[in-house]
Order: structure tokens, then sequence, then C-alpha cells
């Protein structure tokens, strides 16, 4: 079995080659599931390039907000399972309570 011995400060460490590999295959899942979504993003938006819409919203003229996904409504505070306390819900502050915003892209032309 092949070990490669780390040594620092009189300690000794074995770590064997799979476990270097197996460090390499971890890291290339992360990087892959932190693309992931600039990678979906990519697609859709050539598709929709392809299908002459708006790259942005797809034709729907609106986007979410952000904010509040939107909702229209932020709750307040947080949650905790240990308290019954009703959170308060109030307009988002980002949006004005509508949910969303015109497309930028195309909603002006």
């Amino acid at each position: 079995m092949y070990s490669f011995f780390l040594s620092k400060a009189g300690a000794i460490a074995n770590v064997t080659v799979s476990e270097i590999a197996s460090f390499g295959v971890g890291a290339l899942l992360l990087i892959a599931a932190s693309a992931a979504h600039k990678v979906d993003s990519f697609v859709a938006r050539s598709q929709r390039r392809s299908l002459k819409l708006c790259e942005e919203c797809g034709g729907v003229t609106k986007l979410p907000c952000l904010k509040c996904k939107g909702r229209g409504q932020v709750t307040e505070g947080f949650f905790s399972a240990l308290s019954s306390e009703p959170r308060e819900s109030t307009p988002c502050p980002a949006c004005k309570g509508r949910g969303q915003f015109p497309c930028p892209s195309c909603s002006k032309q």
C-alpha cells in the first residue's frame, strides 16, 4: 500500500493515495455544485435566444423580487421551533408589496 508521510512539528500522519483521490473528487463535486446555477442560467438564456424570446424574463415581461421571492411580503424576526409567537409580515420595501418588477430588457420597448 502506498502511503505519504507528512511530518510537521513531530507529528506523523499517513495519507493514502485513495484518500488524496477522494479529496480531489470532493473538490470537483464542490466546484460543480457551485457552478450549477451559472450553467443553468447560461442554458436557459441560450434557449430563450434560440426561441427569439427575451433573455431575461422569457417573454413574461415581469421578474420576481429577489428580496421577497415574488410574494410581496417579508417576514420579520426569525424562526424558532420553541416559540409559538406569530411572526409579523409586512409589505416588501424593495418592490412595495407588488412581488415583481418590470423586465429591464423588454418592458421599455
